[in-house]
């Protein structure tokens, strides 16, 4: 009876281990193909090659760039990989500059909104119902929030021109920021995407005083302050310096 049962153990086993492991093998193979799909984290501007990958798409052009193997984070955000058209690989994008913590863009929220969600600052007593600000947040001397109807419509952030070229990238690396001119004035003028229709948020830098400069932060949708030539071919600029960005 022992007999009995060993070999038929002995010859469930012999048949059934090969089944698993052939199905065990396929499965690897169809779910890896030799790609790592773990989440990529990585600083702007920073590249990262991604093996055995023989072409890769990206959900947001804003976020990062794509060339042959190799990923770079373009601006601040969270984006998607497509690796050989069958391999999802999330990544994030996260900043190498930290002079203020991102100011509250989230438009048409309330004063307490923007109360508890701001970290940075020493509450201004000067703050209106209309108007609430913080001074010393971060690099920022001044963060103002401006409200129309209860509703945020525009943030405006005063920093010293001592960090002058550190601001530059601050933005840069967040919105994709173009020069515009009118008459002797210059501005750089950004969005947080390629295009201003997929764009939530439009900042403005400009010079204030020898001092200061002042970036205006305002919803894309509403920005028709006078720059409708700059509105109108902003997408087209954007594809072109897409065209001369070299991340080899």
């Amino acid at each position: 009876m022992k007999k009995s049962n060993f070999w038929g153990v002995a010859m469930f086993m012999a048949v059934s281990l090969p089944l698993l492991n052939s199905c065990g093998s396929d499965g690897d193979d169809n779910d890896n193909d030799g790609i790592d799909t773990t989440p990529i984290t990585i600083l702007s501007d920073e590249e990262k090659t991604i093996a055995g990958a023989s072409s890769i798409s990206s959900s947001d052009d804003f976020v990062t760039l794509i060339k042959g193997n190799m990923v770079k984070g373009y601006h601040v955000g969270t984006a998607k990989l497509t690796v050989n058209g069958n391999k999802t690989i999330p990544v994030t994008v996260l900043p190498k500059y930290h002079l203020y913590d991102d100011p509250i863009c989230n438009w048409g929220c309330d004063v307490n909104h923007v109360k508890s969600h701001q970290r940075q600052g020493t509450y201004s007593s000067k703050s209106t119902s209309d108007q609430i600000a913080y001074e010393n947040a971060g690099a920022a001397t001044l963060l103002a929030y401006m409200f129309e109807n209860g509703a945020l419509k525009s943030v405006i952030a005063v920093v010293s021109t001592n960090h002058t070229s550190q601001y530059a990238s601050y933005l840069a690396e967040r919105y994709l920021m173009l020069p515009y001119y009118k008459g002797e004035d210059t501005y750089f003028i950004g969005a947080d995407a390629l295009s201003l229709e997929k764009a939530k948020t439009v900042a403005v830098l400009q010079v204030y005083n020898t001092s200061y400069l002042a970036t205006v932060y305002m919803p894309a949708k509403n920005y028709t302050r006078g720059v409708s030539s700059f509105n109108t071919d902003y997408e087209k600029r954007a594809k072109d310096i897409l065209k001369q960005i070299n991340i080899d």
